[in-house]
């Protein structure tokens, strides 16, 4: 931001090298329904001036009475051949140009100020055709968070967002295939190439995220959940190591990597992977089984009534009923607990538990040596060791995946609760599929606000507009998505958007609608 010693003298050659070039001088100007309409005299010629006052231009009009300057958006340009008396100018070219309010700023004695406020020029003030530092400036483009680039009066401007923005969340809407996980990729390398937070979190149901990132030169760390418990034993280590493996190809890593294995009562097992061939990133992958008890009691409220009644008779009857899906099923054997809460809910609650059990992502056992290991004691929070971290989802049947999904969530936020001065990001792809249960959704909307008084901001991607989701944010980006929503955004309904290409929206910056090409 330009200071004291920038603000502009009435020397035309200053102002042309640190705003750009003068176009004229306003003769008339009025406000007339919202919009800025100003009669300008110039020296330039009707066609050189209209090769840049086009429809969707920028201008910058300085006035240096009110020691403000105000950007708008041209929408019309009429030459003007017959001028009115109180137009007395003796500049040959003169036309009437009429443009939407952008942004005002008000000089003061060291600093800007921007507002939103109509200041309506004096006659006299010079119109501007700004370079591309002050359409940055002036739209509030100077963080260091590339999303994209957008043309702006023939200039290529990078679209960014600053750390303070980002903090603030970020909501992608857009149709399948239109960009939404490149962009959270691209982000999320950019984050890590700044180093401006402690931890990356991306929640991924897709199983797309951990080869993009690596390629992308990221180190990453992936807890990879597993159905280890669909053996009916304990696996073997080597076993284990073959099954990372094996998953590991199946998410498109087939080159030659180099392993090393880390076991310990204390943290779990781990796997250490690179790729001596490949300018890859390096992985740690945690395989993960899921502690049933941990889940059951959490996942209660996210339930039908009737197998939440079931649920808390066990618990109220005999605890260790709940330490693992086969005890659970055992106790629901039981004619007394049928008395209880009825035939109909033991059949509910039982579908559950086998559909569970069916699953085999929960309590697995590891046989080392002599020793065998239940990998479902180990936290998921210990993933957090790392900047980024991916939580690989995608295997979970879909009614899993969500109540496990934002459990997960509840935890993760809870546990940045109890420390200090965080910076962390928690990224939700394809929120859609947490939209079809309403206490799922809730559940994520309270992880969202619950977060933000203790460093923690979510980049949530949907493939529908989520009502409940977007007024949390504010900022908003589309992505091939229908004219009912642009409405919504206070976009233009003709807008049309191909596939990388985004509308941004951002009350946070000096940006009602911006239109941007993926970086």
């Amino acid at each position: 931001m330009w200071n004291k010693d920038n603000i502009i003298s009435k020397d035309n050659s200053s102002i042309n090298k640190l705003y750009g070039d003068i176009l004229g001088v306003i003769e008339k100007s009025i406000n007339e329904n919202n919009r800025l309409i100003i009669i300008m005299g110039t020296k330039l010629s009707y066609n050189e001036l209209v090769s840049k006052l086009f429809v969707g231009s920028y201008i910058v009009i300085m006035d240096q009475v009110r020691k403000s300057d105000v950007m708008i958006k041209v929408n019309n340009v009429e030459s003007m051949i017959n001028l009115p008396p109180s137009i007395s100018g003796v500049d040959p070219t003169h036309v009437k140009v009429s443009g939407s309010f952008i942004i005002t700023r008000i000089r003061g004695e060291d600093s800007y100020k921007y507002t939103t406020i109509h200041v309506i020029p004096t006659n006299g003030s010079l119109v501007i055709y700004p370079n591309s530092n002050i359409i940055k400036e002036f739209l509030g483009l100077s963080g260091d968070l590339v999303l994209g680039t957008t043309m702006i009066n023939g200039f290529s401007i990078p679209i960014t967002l600053s750390n303070e923005i980002v903090n603030k969340g970020l909501l992608i809407i857009g149709q399948p295939g239109c960009g939404k996980s490149l962009l959270i990729k691209n982000i999320t390398k950019e984050l890590y190439l700044m180093k401006s937070h402690d931890n990356i979190i991306i929640l991924d149901r897709t199983g797309e995220y951990p080869r993009d990132l690596a390629q992308r030169g990221i180190d990453v760390s992936i807890l990879m959940l597993m159905d280890l418990m669909k053996l009916n034993r304990p696996i073997d280590i080597d076993e284990l190591r073959k099954y990372v493996i094996d998953s590991l190809r199946m998410l498109g890593f087939n080159s030659k990597a180099k392993i090393m294995m880390n076991v310990s009562k204390e943290n779990g097992i781990d796997f250490h992977i690179s790729f001596p061939k490949r300018k890859y990133g390096e992985l740690i992958v945690l395989p993960s089984s899921i502690r049933f008890r941990w889940l059951i009691e959490r996942a209660i409220n996210y339930l039908e009534p009737e197998v939440k009644h079931v649920i808390s008779a066990i618990m109220m009857k005999n605890e260790k009923a709940l330490s693992t899906i086969q005890n659970f099923i055992n106790m629901m054997k039981d004619p007394e607990l049928a008395n209880t809460v009825g035939k109909e809910s033991i059949s509910k609650a039982m579908e559950l538990a086998y559909s569970l059990k069916e699953s085999g992502y929960f309590d697995a056992l590891v046989n080392v040596g002599n020793e065998i290991i239940d990998l479902s004691i180990f936290s998921p929070i210990r993933a957090l060791k790392s900047r980024i971290t991916i939580i690989d989802l995608h295997e979970l049947p879909e009614s899993l995946m969500n109540i496990y999904e934002v459990i997960l969530m509840e935890d993760i936020v809870k546990w940045f609760m109890g420390s200090r001065n965080n910076k962390v990001i928690i990224v939700v792809d394809n929120a859609e599929g947490l939209a079809n249960d309403k206490n799922v959704l809730s559940a994520l909307i309270r992880s969202m606000r619950g977060g933000k008084a203790y460093g923690v901001s979510f980049i949530v991607s949907t493939r529908i507009p989520i009502r409940k989701i977007y007024t949390e944010f504010g900022n908003i980006i589309l992505m091939r998505i229908s004219t009912g929503f642009l409405r919504l955004g206070g976009c233009r309904d003709d807008t049309n958007l191909l596939d990388k290409e985004f509308l941004l929206i951002s009350p946070l910056l000096n940006i009602n609608c911006l239109k941007g090409s993926l970086a």
